[in-house]
């Protein structure tokens, strides 16, 4: 499962993130293996997803949300 097939206030722990353009970034926030995150909000207009990661809020796109795999708490 993606980060990305996640609904707002469900959480989740990452599994693996798919190497790319934003892998580098995301591992510098902290999405990384292990890591809890949640579904904070969804920004429909946007594509975007506001996503917790370990008590810190970031938006990520839903394109990027996609390369981000996770196993559902």
């Amino acid at each position: 499962m993606h980060l990305a097939e996640l609904t707002q206030g469900q959480k989740a722990v990452v599994t693996g993130v798919a190497q790319g353009e934003a892998f580098c970034q995301l591992c510098g926030l902290g999405v990384i293996a292990g890591a809890e995150v949640e579904i904070v909000r969804q920004l429909s207009r946007r594509n975007m997803l506001v996503v917790r990661v370990d008590g810190s809020d970031m938006a990520v796109t839903s394109v990027t949300a996609s390369t981000i795999k996770v196993r559902p708490e």
